[in-house]
């Protein structure tokens, strides 16, 4: 805040009649026009279409510019939501000659990201400037500031309990504005007191809605390590990419880490190996589809990129799960790029991916990669590339064993019993050579139907029937999943 109060300065002191804020946060924007005023020595006025000029009657926004331009003294005339009102050519004209003036009174508009910020951009004259929301420190002050009000009404322990954890709040916070904190505070409060481990549950689970109305992304629960049979490669890796996002690592030239290219087989597990690195980074986990962002107006899909991504990076630290990319960045070339719309949506993605600052993880999935653009596979946009093959016979034994045990417990709290033991389970499933995670699990489904509808416990003989009863995709499509692997073995790690 301290920079753009600055900047908005020194503009109005080098002439500048119009300034373009850019911000949902209407107090803070006051604040900061308010300490410009203070600095100048100017009076501030502020004008709504509801209130009027300075909380008075309501005054049309024509009379009031044209009153303007019979002004002369310095003074600062804060118009909010004004960009409804100048559609019409005649009051953006007047805006144009008010703030084509070198003395005089200066006009700064404050708006909300929407259709109007457009209109308003086309004036030249105005200076484009955009509110940031707060950083780690103001936050941090303000959560303070709100334990010591707390402390001095209905909870006198606030401040003991909060201050030490307005650090730790204010991170988890980072990226909302801060009516969307003061509304998250209050309602923690009120059910659970100053508790800062609820407040910061609290701040988690309603952090990501508070701030996506598009819906464009989509929270996602992350799964433990156990919950995924197999890819013990890709597990330790993830483990040791952990280790960056310690404090300490900073101090050690170590970087965060940046992201992985999960690709292989359908059905092997990627999509759950995404949520799994979720859990074990210990970041919250948000999904792109990235064929949602593409709309049908010109300049929707870019617009929708660039709002996303910025999102993402509020939402930082963070995993973005990128599924399936390979279906929603096809078509990248030729007449399928829609005037070169997905091209240009590719770009603004890759370039992004190589550029961005904010501690976003990126864990992208792919069943093909001739599918791909080539820049995505370059080094320094993701961290690694790894290939996620068919199940060996082990790990489809450990595969089986999650469906069959370890599932069950953490969704239902137990496992219903088998009428066999876990070896004539691990026999019945040994001849399912080429059979993806996705068909094992589904097999374990059929059994269990076929000994439901018989009223008994599930035997290993049922789910032998239902192998038996089954192809596997590797053999349906064995010609494009050996074309896979040629490609994985040079240029992937296996997982």
């Amino acid at each position: 805040m301290d920079d753009l109060r600055t900047r908005i300065e020194r503009a109005l002191r080098a002439g500048v009649r119009g300034v373009l804020l850019q911000t949902p946060e209407e107090d803070r924007a006051l604040e900061v026009l308010e300490h410009v005023a203070e600095r100048l020595h100017w009076r501030l006025h502020t004008w709504s279409a509801a209130s009027g000029i300075d909380h008075g009657k309501p005054r049309a926004l024509a009379d009031l510019l044209h009153e303007l331009q019979g002004h002369t003294d310095d003074a600062l005339w804060v118009l909010l939501d004004a960009g409804a009102g100048l559609e019409s050519p005649p009051l953006r004209r007047a805006v144009r000659e008010l703030t084509q003036r070198e003395r005089g009174p200066a006009v700064v508009m404050v708006e909300p990201p929407g259709p109007s910020i457009s209109t308003l951009s086309s004036i030249p004259e105005l200076v484009v400037e955009a509110l940031p929301p707060p950083d780690l420190e103001e936050l941090a002050q303000h959560i303070a500031w709100v334990a010591d009000l707390l402390a001095e009404h209905d909870h006198p322990d606030a401040r003991e309990r909060l201050h030490p954890h307005a650090s730790a709040l204010a991170r988890a916070a980072l990226g909302l504005p801060r009516q969307a904190v003061d509304r998250l505070l209050a309602e923690t409060v009120l059910e659970h007191g100053p508790d800062p481990d609820a407040l910061r549950r609290t701040i988690a689970a309603r952090k990501p809605s508070t701030l996506d109305r598009s819906g464009m992304l989509e929270v996602c629960e992350p799964v433990p390590p156990q919950a995924l049979g197999g890819l013990p490669r890709l597990k330790a890796w993830l483990h040791r990419r952990a280790l960056a996002l310690d404090p300490a690592a900073r101090q050690a030239a170590i970087p965060a880490p940046r992201g992985v290219l999960l690709l292989g087989v359908q059905g092997c597990g990627k999509s759950l190996a995404a949520r799994v690195s979720a859990h074990i980074l210990g970041l919250p986990l948000l999904r792109l589809e990235p064929g949602r962002l593409f709309g049908g107006t010109v300049g929707e899909s870019e617009a929708n990129l660039r709002r996303t991504l910025a999102l993402v990076e509020r939402l930082a630290p963070a995993v973005l799960w990128l599924d399936e990319i390979d279906k929603g960045l096809a078509g990248t070339e030729g007449a399928a790029s829609d005037a070169g719309t997905a091209a240009r949506v590719v770009g603004g993605l890759l370039t992004w991916l190589q550029e961005r600052q904010q501690p976003v993880f990126v864990a992208a999935t792919a069943n093909r990669v001739d599918a791909l653009p080539p820049e995505l596979l370059r080094r320094g946009r993701l961290d690694e590339i790894f290939f996620v093959d068919l199940p060996n016979a082990e790990q489809r034994q450990e595969i089986l064993r999650v469906h069959l045990e370890h599932e069950p417990r953490r969704i239902l709290g137990g496992a219903p019993p088998c009428a066999d033991p876990w070896p004539a389970f691990a026999s019945a499933i040994a001849d399912a050579d080429g059979w993806s995670g996705a068909e094992i699990e589904a097999a374990l489904v059929e059994a269990r139907l076929d000994a439901f509808a018989e009223g008994r416990p599930l035997a290993a003989a049922d789910l032998r029937r239902a192998v038996e009863a089954t192809v596997p995709l590797s053999r349906t499509r064995a010609e494009s999943i050996g074309a896979l692997r040629a490609w994985a073995s040079e240029r992937a790690r296996p997982a």
